[in-house]
């Protein structure tokens, strides 16, 4: 890693003045031979493509969504997260910096990026969330307000809502008629993007359940696209990859699919080749913008020159890497 010495005894940092977490950095258990260890990546969005293939999203819900400033994050669709590609580049943040450490020198994901790639808003107001303290009543009349469905007791933990919940309702709204009221239209755009926020873009580590916190600002769709959600996106990944980076941890959330994509971009040694874009079935999208650059990245690959799904492998090349191939 960027900073350390071959003939070092101790593989810490040479200027300890900085980095002063290596005492309980995950890179550090690699040196003591610790090194089979795979992050378990946590994210709660699986059926949500599932559902979106099986009924693509009725044009005046996509009308809605485009608007948002969401619709880059459902246009780029749900690449399969490679652990092992996650885990290598976890062994190289440091919490101090917010950079990751390779052989090259430091990079980072930064707002531009995610801008780029997701088109997501950062620019606008903050994403504060509501953690008012409610009761489950205060939530299932806010679920039956904004996303047209009251959830069973049993359904919530806490300020959270099972995902089982969400894709059980949705399930029984689908397909939606073309004569569909616009209130049922909204309703059905908010459980989407409410899925894409909770489920993908800040997904925590429960993997069952979506925190309400987030649903209360879709409430007056005429301004979500005025919050500055690439902004929370990219604070939030970085906070589950300083926790992720520490020794004792075995797991990460958050957006990987751009910590992922923004890898790919940026460090050649760890790119598939694109063969062929893959095909979304919904037609309506030919009237609609192509989508941001993470769109590219919905694809058939081929790993003839890279390697998929194996840690030692993307440690070596992330250790013979040259500043070319950054």
């Amino acid at each position: 890693m960027a900073g350390y010495s071959a003939y070092q005894l101790d593989p810490g940092p040479l200027e300890p003045s900085v980095l002063t977490q290596q005492h309980t950095h995950r890179s550090r258990d690699i040196w003591d031979g610790s090194v089979n260890m795979i992050l378990n990546t946590r994210r709660c969005d699986g059926k949500l493509w599932d559902l979106v293939k099986k009924y693509p999203i009725h044009p005046r819900v996509l009308e809605v969504i485009e608007l948002s400033g969401l619709y880059g994050v459902y246009r780029s669709n749900r690449p399969i997260i490679d652990r092992s590609l996650i885990t290598s580049l976890v062994e190289r943040w440091r919490p101090e910096t917010h950079t990751f450490h390779f052989r090259t020198g430091e990079a980072t994901i930064t707002l531009q990026d995610v801008e780029v790639l997701y088109d997501l808003p950062v620019n606008g107001d903050p994403i504060l969330g509501d953690e008012l303290i409610r009761t489950i009543g205060d939530w299932q009349n806010i679920c039956q307000r904004l996303l047209g469905f009251i959830p069973r007791p049993q359904d919530f933990n806490h300020n959270s809502l099972k995902v089982t919940a969400l894709n059980a309702h949705m399930l029984e709204q689908l397909p939606l008629p073309d004569l569909a009221t616009q209130d049922i239209i909204n309703q059905m755009a908010r459980c989407y993007m409410f899925w894409m926020i909770a489920g993908m873009m800040m997904a925590d580590t429960s993997g069952n359940y979506l925190k309400l916190m987030y649903l209360p600002m879709l409430e007056d769709l005429n301004v979500v696209s005025s919050y500055s959600w690439g902004s929370a996106t990219l604070a939030y990944l970085y906070r589950f990859l300083c926790k992720a980076s520490q020794s004792n941890q075995n797991e990460i959330a958050g957006f990987l699919p751009l910590l992922q994509i923004w890898a790919w971009e940026r460090v050649t040694v760890l790119r598939p080749q694109v063969i062929a874009q893959r095909d979304i079935e919904n037609n309506f999208l030919a009237s609609l913008p192509r989508g941001p650059r993470a769109t590219r990245w919905f694809a058939h690959f081929s790993w003839n020159d890279t390697t998929k799904h194996v840690l030692k492998v993307f440690r070596d090349a992330l250790d013979s890497m040259t500043e070319d191939q950054l």
